[in-house]
């Protein structure tokens, strides 16, 4: 049996959960990444009601185990390919939601499941999380996006030695080498979630989307682009968002100050 995902929206919030087979740990195989990219689109019909995107496991003991056993049994130099290209294509969507995107990492988030973490905005993790980049043991290189993602939150050399050595490390280190944000205990897990994402719904949902947007440029552009990317988005703001009622309602309240 594949893991099956599930989805509800309340308070502006999608949480997706990943369901895996009693006994067993989420993961990947082709049946999961159809669902995925299911509740992908079913999340950009529904943006105008969404704020946060949260990805998480129904397993207290795994995240995601990375690809399962029966996609490994059937990997071959004519298969490879679609595999990663489809999990790239996937992952990139996930990414790429104008809407903040957490995940909330509770065991183990090895191989495949790391990637797919680390398409989400941010990891809250808790002090039970232990991740690993360890497709080196196996024989094989990272397939959905690994390599850029790890050597964009942790730096080059740290990568290098993450995904020679093929280790695992807990919360505590994930969040010291920028792998996690946060980390901490479950119940002060489900407390950060909250608190973060009424932080986000009381911000301007165009801005936010814009800010997300600027912010994955950022690498890739020089300061004079940056300049025009912030100058447009800004104009949008003013447009098509809220800022002109956010600052009217803020010069007011100064004035009554």
């Amino acid at each position: 049996m594949s893991t099956r995902l599930s989805t509800t929206y309340a308070d502006a919030v999608c949480t997706l959960t990943l369901q895996p087979p009693e006994g067993k740990p989420p993961t990947l195989d082709y049946d999961v990444m159809a669902a995925l990219e299911q509740v992908l689109a079913e999340i950009e019909a529904r943006l105008a009601e969404v704020r946060v995107v949260v990805v998480q496991s129904a397993s207290p003991k795994f995240f995601c185990a990375g690809a399962n056993i029966q996609v490994l049994e059937t990997i071959n130099r004519d298969t490879i390919v679609p595999w990663v290209n489809r999990g790239h294509a996937l992952l990139n969507r996930l990414e790429a939601l104008p809407v903040p995107v957490v995940a909330r990492v509770e065991g183990y988030a090895l191989g495949g499941g790391l990637e797919l973490a680390m398409a989400c905005d941010l990891i809250f993790a808790s002090t039970a999380a232990r991740f690993g980049q360890t497709e080196t043991r196996l024989g094989f290189v990272t397939g959905w996006g690994g390599s850029y993602r790890l050597v964009r939150r942790v730096g080059l050399a740290r990568a290098k030695e993450l995904v020679f050595s093929g280790r695992m490390f807990d919360a505590e280190e994930a969040v010291r080498l920028g792998v996690a944000e946060w980390q901490g205990g479950a119940s002060e897990l489900d407390a950060k979630l909250r608190e973060f994402c009424a932080a986000v719904a009381a911000g301007s949902r165009v801005a936010i989307g814009e800010m997300k947007a600027i912010l994955a440029a950022c690498p890739h552009t020089r300061l004079e682009e940056n300049a025009a990317l912030e100058a447009e988005a800004s104009r949008r703001c003013l447009t098509t968002g809220d800022a002109a009622e956010r600052l009217q309602a803020f010069l007011s309240r100064k004035a009554k100050a």
